[in-house]
């Protein structure tokens, strides 16, 4: 129920996992209710399957209803 998106270049990257689109994913609580704003602005498309994640930044995201 967990995905894990390591982005360690300087720049946002985005990473497609087609076969987990249409399933629902949100940004883990602990990070989605913490300090960091930049991990905040992390995001997942379900329709596309596409986890979008800023620089220099690891978002852990978990899926929804779990």
């Amino acid at each position: 129920g967990l995905v894990v998106v390591f982005n360690a270049t300087p720049e946002q990257q985005q990473q497609r996992i087609s076969a987990l689109a249409g399933t629902p994913y949100t940004l883990h609580p602990v990070q989605a209710n913490g300090s960091d704003d930049t991990v905040k602005s992390a995001s997942y498309t379900a329709a596309s399957g596409t986890f979008t994640v800023p620089a220099r930044t690891v978002a852990v995201f978990t899926r929804a209803g779990n």
